[in-house]
């Protein structure tokens, strides 16, 4: 009897992991909201022509549901400062506190009820609505021109287009770290990031003819579309499989930055899920197998994800590698087990999807499933909510 088509049978997993339409509605309004605080009359903020923008999972379009029902929902900002401040004429410190006084304030006049909540590169702000979110905003300035042209060569060092690592290089930051020595000085010693430039990376492993379109328009970070490329779903299948092995060790995870980056550079533009999650697949198993101890960011070579390792026998290096071995095992058996009792166990055991028998017989029978209405729906994109 024929299996269900690979890809019919990864979008069930798909249906069941993406994030409820509550979310997308949710930050959008969250973005827009503060984004409007920022810039209102009368901000402390509005000579330094200041500039929030979406970064991390929502931004690359691979947010994923929470495993944990009462687990928040992280949403990722910058706050970029573009001019009248320097590292020259304000410290890390002083950067960080001017953004807290608009947080704090944006804070009281919506009646949140949570504090402000001091991270070490970040404010979090934690708030329940329909949805319990929290924002984590990143406060940064507008790199200067000599280290975006050594961002530039690196990348092109490293193989990447000149084209595409110019407008990499142009969304760089300077952002604050409160464990830097150099917190409180005025000093250029600042800690260097590029969300926006590695959303652009990451948008380029997708459609690189798109990618220079969007780089001859000089825009800002594309939005965020709930129907999503191949590439993005990958992303998401790979977080949740690592979601429900690590459920009660969350802090010893693999970083969805390792994970994002593998299958970024495996990608190939073009190919369906299928094909594009066996070659995120395989580029895991290779990091694996020549037991790599760097990941190194394709947008700054110089730059090691994985610099928390330490030594062989550090538990997050160690955790990475098991958790490999336990991907490729349960996406090998997903995607061929034609008995329906033994799809309920690995969907349930593997991905914490609650499949039910009607649906297992179909799977492992080759019935297409008729698709749901939320299935429908993400075909249209939502208004532009990461400007």
């Amino acid at each position: 009897m024929d299996s269900l088509a690979p890809k019919s049978r990864l979008e069930v997993l798909l249906k069941d992991i993406d994030l409820p339409e509550g979310a997308y509605k949710r930050a959008e309004g969250r973005y827009h909201d503060l984004a409007s605080w920022i810039s209102r009359d009368g901000s402390t903020l509005a000579s330094y022509d200041a500039h929030i923008f979406v970064q991390g999972s929502f931004a690359l379009g691979t947010a994923i549901r929470p495993v944990n029902p009462e687990e928040e929902y992280d949403l990722d900002f910058s706050c970029k400062l573009r001019k009248g401040i320097s590292r020259e004429s304000h410290s890390q410190a002083d950067l960080k506190e001017m953004i807290r006084f608009e947080l704090e304030g944006y804070r009281e006049s919506r009646g949140i009820q949570s504090p402000l909540e001091s991270k070490h590169r970040c404010w979090r702000l934690s708030y329940q609505d329909e949805l319990a979110f929290h924002m984590d905003v990143v406060p940064g300035l507008r790199a200067d021109d000599k280290r975006r042209s050594v961002l530039t060569e690196r990348m092109v060092h490293a193989g990447v287009n000149r084209s595409l690592a110019e407008e990499v290089a142009r969304r760089a930051l300077w952002i604050t770290d409160d464990q830097r020595d150099s917190f409180k000085e005025l000093t250029e010693d600042w800690p260097s990031s590029n969300p926006g430039g590695y959303q652009k990376w990451f948008t380029s492993r997708m459609e690189p003819t798109g990618f220079r379109a969007l780089a001859e328009a000089r825009v800002d970070p594309v939005p965020v579309y709930r129907a999503r490329q191949p590439l993005q779903q990958t992303v998401q299948l790979l977080k949740r499989h690592r979601d429900v092995m690590f459920a009660e060790q969350p802090d010893l995870k693999p970083a969805s930055i390792l994970i994002t980056t593998i299958a970024g550079l495996a990608c190939v533009p073009g190919e369906p899920l299928d094909a594009t999650l066996g070659r995120a697949l395989q580029g895991l198993k290779e990091v694996r197998d020549r037991q790599a101890t760097q990941i190194l960011n394709p947008i700054n070579p110089h730059e090691d994800f994985a610099d928390r390792w330490m030594g062989p026998n550090c538990p997050l290096r160690r955790n990475f590698y098991q958790w490999i071995d336990s991907a490729l095992i349960a996406f090998a058996a997903w995607r061929t087990i034609n008995v329906p009792q033994r799809l309920i166990e690995v969907a349930k055991d593997d991905f914490e999807v609650s499949l039910g028998a009607d649906a297992a017989r179909a799977l492992s029978g080759g019935v297409t499933l008729a698709p749901t209405a939320r299935q429908v729906a993400i075909d249209a994109p939502p208004a532009p909510w990461c400007g």
